[in-house]
């Protein structure tokens, strides 16, 4: 196809006659044409002149401002600072007796904002020694609280750190009050966290390592706000919380695992609570077993296991079983923390029964095999040597008798080593060491006084 020929150029007489007309226009019009560019330059120069006298305006505005601010901001300082020194002798006051004093001037100085959050929180949980409820009234009303203060304030109760159910003089806690209280302040601020308010409450959680070595603590400190959800089958909050981080979802496996509240409920809700207990299940199960729970994590997460483990109803059995037959590498440490709570009796006997029928005897029976590590064999017949046995007729007595039978014919060395750790057990029961004395659990209980029915 060809291409379109292009336009001829126009003659140069054309061009001249056009450049001509532009000249005539100029001339003619050469007065119109310099007043209007003068006009346009000094209206532009007028704008500009306009533009930096506001800018100008404006700075002076704002230096003015802030020289205003800051002039009431050191005003308040010292009238804050005068406020703070007239209270503060009643502030720094401790005791039964003050703690109205001092409820009414620290609940004022915290609505007003004159105490920071820090000394706000600080002040409050000293009150909390004497009055656990107006600690709570003081917390309200601060704002953007230390969690983090808040929750190393958490005294855990015997039965958080044991699973003693049975009241002991070692175990008596003066705090336990304040404890409660804060519990249940968490559980509050969780709720709005998880309904799009102030996270803060869960920021505690965010980080797994810290959770593995606090998990104890962190258990204890959440359990109310997940109980709390689990018994209203609030699942869309349990979940929300759960996803919040790794740790939040630890946490929340541990607690709902002994939460199951007994109650009679329909056939259906029954499937529900099964399918959402064995979801739990599978979760904790994999973590135990995973690279991110080292040996260290292993032995810390045991300890709050065998802690609830009758509330579990077997939620563990297949956790704990697997750890104890495990590689010692990973399962050493851990083994040898349940070793220190079986020795010195810090177990109550409605968790230890479950926990040598469902986990130490089937486990042990295993261990007998001849495929097994010597070392795996000799720590579980230690661990067998730290539990009763069953009295004739429970549901375990069958199982330990067989066991027990095994071990005989295990070889001379098992049985010598069964009746050595024994003695063993015994010998350091009747003379505890001194540093381990209020950790023996098996002394404080022979000394209890008998309770009349």
């Amino acid at each position: 196809m060809e291409n379109p020929s292009p336009e001829p150029a126009k003659p140069a007489a054309a061009l001249a006659e056009e450049q001509s007309r532009i000249g005539r226009f100029i001339m003619r019009y050469h007065t119109f044409l310099s007043s209007f560019v003068i006009g346009v330059a000094g209206l532009i120069a007028t704008s500009i002149w306009q533009y930096r006298q506001s800018e100008t305006t404006r700075n002076q505005a704002e230096a003015q401002q802030k020289v205003a601010e800051t002039a009431a901001e050191n005003s308040w300082k010292i009238t804050r600072a005068d406020i703070l020194s007239k209270n503060l002798g009643v502030l720094a006051s401790t005791g039964p007796e003050t703690a109205s004093q001092r409820y009414g001037v620290l609940l004022s100085l915290t609505r007003a904002e004159i105490l920071d959050p820090e000394l706000a929180v600080s002040y409050a949980l000293e009150l909390g020694k004497d009055s656990a409820e107006d600690m709570s009234s003081v917390l309200a009303n601060t704002r953007r609280k230390d969690y983090a203060r808040l929750g190393r304030a958490y005294n855990l109760s015997c039965e958080e750190k044991y699973g003693l159910l049975h009241p002991l003089d070692i175990c008596a806690d003066k705090l336990a009050a304040r404890s409660e209280a804060i519990g249940k302040l968490f559980a509050g601020d969780i709720q709005l966290a998880l309904k799009g308010g102030d996270p803060a409450p869960l920021e505690l959680l965010d980080q797994e390592r810290e959770v593995q070595i606090e998990i104890r603590q962190d258990v204890g400190l959440y359990r109310t706000a997940l109980t709390d959800m689990y018994e209203h089958r609030e699942w869309d909050m349990i979940e929300r919380f759960a996803k919040h981080s790794t740790g939040a979802r630890l946490v929340a496996a541990l607690i709902l695992a002994a939460a199951r509240t007994g109650e009679f409920v329909t056939d259906d809700e029954v499937k529900q609570l099964e399918a959402f207990h064995d979801r739990q299940t599978r979760w904790l199960t994999e973590y135990f077993a995973g690279k991110t729970c080292d040996a260290e994590c292993k032995g810390r997460l045991l300890e709050v296991m065998v802690s609830h483990y009758y509330e579990a109803q077997g939620d563990f059995d297949t956790a704990v079983r697997t750890l104890l037959l495990g590689p010692r590498a990973s399962s050493g440490i851990a083994i040898s923390r349940l070793h220190a709570r079986l020795l010195w009796c810090q177990l109550d006997d409605t968790d230890l029964e479950p926990l040598r029928d469902r986990a130490l005897v089937p486990a042990a029976e295993q261990a007998l095999g001849p495929k097994v590590d010597p070392a795996t064999r000799e720590a579980l017949i230690s661990l067998i040597a730290l539990v009763p046995p069953p009295a004739a007729g429970e549901p375990g007595a069958a199982a330990w008798t067989a066991l027990q039978a095994n071990i005989d014919k295990a070889g001379p060395k098992v049985v010598k080593l069964l009746k050595d750790r024994r003695d063993t057990a015994a010998h350091e029961r009747v003379a505890p060491p001194v540093a381990l004395r209020n950790l023996d659990f098996c002394g404080a209980q022979d000394a209890q006084p008998a309770t009349t029915p």
